[in-house]
């Protein structure tokens, strides 16, 4: 028979086993780090603050790590590029001084609910504007956080811009998104301090354009993603016109007295007087050869030395000559 004291040893070195390796035999497992640092350090610690914790948008929580995103890969600090993150979107970006974004998702207890917010740092307030008019959608304009430069929402998106910043969330669930995209939206837009400008180009614009019909790039390939503005021989187009990052091209449509149609009026503002003269005339050139009849439809002028400005409607323009104020505005 074992005496006590050997008994007595053989309990201690099982709880000593116990607790080394825990049940079944395996070490406990260490509590997880948290989604996002209590308080974020290093180059993206700016980034990581505009993240809500899980105590700060009532009951949902992040799922993982943030994830963060640049135009180029570095395993340093674990920035993976844009494209794993958004696809072929990127591109866009690019062309609006794309530094860094980082992306989060959320849930909670109800199924099937979740929340993806992504937020992307342009390198200025009139880039970030840039790329959220081309990029978000939606027919509603809501006020988001004390004070953003726009603001437009789907059912299940809400997108916005605040100082150099644009912000993208997206709902996936049964119920109204509403309440949860605002939630999600005021609490971001109340951490950044600045409302940052817009593109001063589109403070020039005649008042009374059409909400949501805004917009300001630099690219070709960005022009071409606009589906009202006719282009039918791109190539050519493309050597005319001249754009890149030296140019700004600013775009705003106005109501007309017919229903569903609009009248876009833009302005490209080139780097030199010249430049605006030359490209003006083999635009017209251009238009005077085409056969499209949505680009016979386009009247062109030059306007403060260095603007080639036009309208795509020409035929509801001369109802109302949004077209004139606009050159008034650029100088004459």
């Amino acid at each position: 028979m074992m005496n006590v004291r050997c008994l007595g040893g053989l309990a201690a070195l099982a709880g000593l086993m116990a607790l080394m390796f825990g049940p079944a035999g395996c070490k406990t497992k260490p509590p997880e780090e948290p989604a996002i640092p209590v308080e974020p350090t290093g180059p993206h610690a700016e980034l990581l603050k505009l993240f809500p914790r899980a105590t700060e948008v009532a009951d949902w929580k992040p799922t993982g790590h943030v994830a963060l995103y640049g135009p180029e890969a570095r395993a340093e600090d674990a920035v993976k590029p844009l494209t794993d993150d958004i696809g072929q979107e990127a591109l866009l970006f690019h062309g609006y001084e794309y530094v860094k974004s980082a992306t989060l998702s959320y849930t909670r207890a109800d199924p099937g609910e979740k929340v993806t917010l992504r937020i992307f740092v342009m390198g200025s307030p009139a880039e970030a504007f840039g790329i959220f008019s081309v990029r978000a959608r939606g027919t509603q304009f809501p006020v988001v956080g004390s004070a953003t430069l726009a603001a437009r929402m789907t059912p299940k998106t809400l997108a916005f811009v605040k100082d150099r910043y644009y912000i993208q969330i997206d709902y996936s669930g049964p119920r109204d998104a509403t309440p949860v995209l605002m939630e999600f939206g005021n609490n971001v837009a109340d951490r950044i301090a600045s409302r940052g400008y817009p593109p001063a180009i589109l403070q020039n614009f005649p008042p009374g354009s059409v909400p949501g019909e805004n917009y300001y790039l630099h690219a070709f390939e960005t022009l071409t993603n606009l589906p009202f503005f006719p282009i039918s021989d791109p190539e050519r187009l493309e050597r005319i016109l001249g754009l890149g990052p030296d140019a700004e091209v600013a775009i705003m449509g106005y109501p007309t007295k017919r229903l569903g149609v609009t009248n876009y009026l833009f302005a490209i503002k080139y780097p030199t007087g010249p430049d605006a003269q030359s490209a003006s005339l083999q635009y017209k050139a251009y238009l005077d050869t085409s056969t499209n009849p949505a680009e016979k439809n386009i009247a062109i002028a030059v306007a403060g030395q260095v603007y080639m400005v036009g309208t795509l409607n020409a035929e509801e323009n001369s109802v109302q000559d949004r077209l004139a104020e606009l050159v008034a505005r650029l100088g004459g």
